[in-house]
């Protein structure tokens, strides 16, 4: 499997609040001849649908991850 990178995203709901769409993107900036940023070109890496309770599970996953990794500090 191939590892993605993604630096940026958005999220939203329906309107029945029963799914979740998640939008990974890259933003890649373009640098011009004189080393400065000219333009971020901006290219959707996945766009992810799931279901109340998966997304649920993954916020759950991710703050425990994420709280194991402020403790180790």
């Amino acid at each position: 499997m191939m590892l993605q990178f993604t630096n940026g995203f958005s999220c939203a709901m329906d309107q029945q609040k029963e799914e979740l769409m998640i939008n990974f993107i890259q933003q890649i900036p373009e640098i011009g001849d004189d080393g400065k940023t000219e333009n971020v070109r901006i290219e959707e890496v996945i766009n992810l649908v799931m279901g109340k309770v998966m997304a649920q599970n993954l916020l759950e996953a991710l703050s425990g991850i994420l709280s194991e990794d402020d403790t180790e500090k």
